[in-house]
């Protein structure tokens, strides 16, 4: 009490402001409230829902389920307003979510998704987490889903600064349609068991990524023509040496040799006809001898006419005669021998 008295009255209501700040509870920082304008999800606040349960859904934004049953159902629970969805089963386990399409999206531009609310009546009991898959399908499983870290314990704003649960994920659009996913994971069940949902947006992530500016230089065209060049220089290098055999002209060197076959012309002069000189001297001494019989009988004729014996002069030259023939005779032989 002495140390009150000292202070003035101004003193002493400040403290006591500062006294009751540190017994009454605070409420969270978030990071920005789910739908905050930006937000490109229509239905991000779950204000309307379809259908009934145990298929009672936000509007433009459809289940899964990957493992057991549970029951989808609009509810009160959530930090930023009512209604939110419950996902809730009594004494099973599920694998489950919902999504939704965002259409409108640039390709190339990263996109952040958030969770606002995700609140489970048995915190170790839940996982639960986001995807986004920046090609616009919807199916959990696909391989092209980024998902964000898995959160499971205590815990229900999803959105909070630092230290605290933030399930947020960023991924670069593929397409003019990205989805959104939310994903639980109630592994383990100790009756009625529940999960409330609200609040998840999707919006231009702040932080773009880096590799934008790489992609001109990664599509450098003057690199294709050079590694085109470089590689036709090589292929004619490599070309030319095997462009350059001698062996091509050494089988024309040894064709010359066969050109040794024309002594085999050389045969021409055995043709030399030798005998063809002999024959124009034995025609011409056999046709000059028959003439000189056939005279002979002629002369037959005349002692004939005259009736009386022929006289020895005749006789003599045809005796004559006919040594002269054989005497040529003789010469003929002699010079055929020769």
């Amino acid at each position: 009490m002495s140390f009150f008295r000292f202070l003035s009255a101004g003193a002493r209501c400040g403290l006591l402001v500062l006294l009751w700040l540190s017994v009454s509870p605070v409420a969270p920082v978030v990071a920005q409230h789910g739908c905050d304008p930006g937000n490109l999800i229509p239905n991000c606040n779950f204000d309307t829902f379809y259908d009934s349960p145990p298929r009672q859904l936000p509007q433009d934004w459809w289940p899964f389920v990957l493992a057991g049953d549970l029951t989808y159902q609009q509810h009160t629970d959530t930090y930023w307003g009512a209604p939110s969805l419950a996902m809730w089963s009594d004494g099973g386990t599920f694998v489950a979510g919902i999504y939704t399409q965002v259409g409108g999206v640039q390709p190339g531009v990263a996109y952040r998704a958030s969770m606002g609310w995700g609140a489970p009546t048995e915190p170790d009991a839940f996982g639960r987490r986001l995807g986004i898959d920046p090609t616009g399908g919807v199916d959990p499983n696909a391989p092209t889903v980024v998902w964000g870290p898995m959160h499971r314990g205590a815990g229900a704003l999803m959105n909070k600064q630092s230290p605290g649960a933030n399930l947020d994920v960023s991924a670069v659009a593929q397409a003019p349609t990205v989805t959104v996913f939310v994903y639980v994971d109630h592994n383990y069940s100790t009756g009625i068991n529940q999960i409330f949902i609200d609040a998840v947006s999707l919006f231009v992530d702040p932080v773009q990524p880096a590799p934008t500016p790489v992609l001109p230089t990664a599509t450098p065209v003057p690199l294709h023509p050079m590694a085109t060049a470089t590689a036709t220089a090589i292929a004619t290098a490599l070309a030319a040496p095997t462009a350059t055999p001698q062996p091509t002209a050494t089988p024309t060197a040894t064709a010359t040799p066969t050109t040794t076959a024309t002594p085999t012309a050389t045969h021409t002069p055995t043709v030399t006809p030798t005998p063809t000189q002999t024959l124009t001297p034995t025609a011409t001494a056999t046709s000059t001898l028959p003439p000189r019989p056939t005279a002979t009988p002629a002369v037959r004729q005349a002692p004939d006419a005259a009736g009386a014996a022929p006289p020895r002069s005749l006789l003599w030259g045809g005796l004559g005669a006919l040594g002269t023939a054989g005497l040529l005779a003789v010469v003929l032989a002699l010079t055929r021998h020769r």
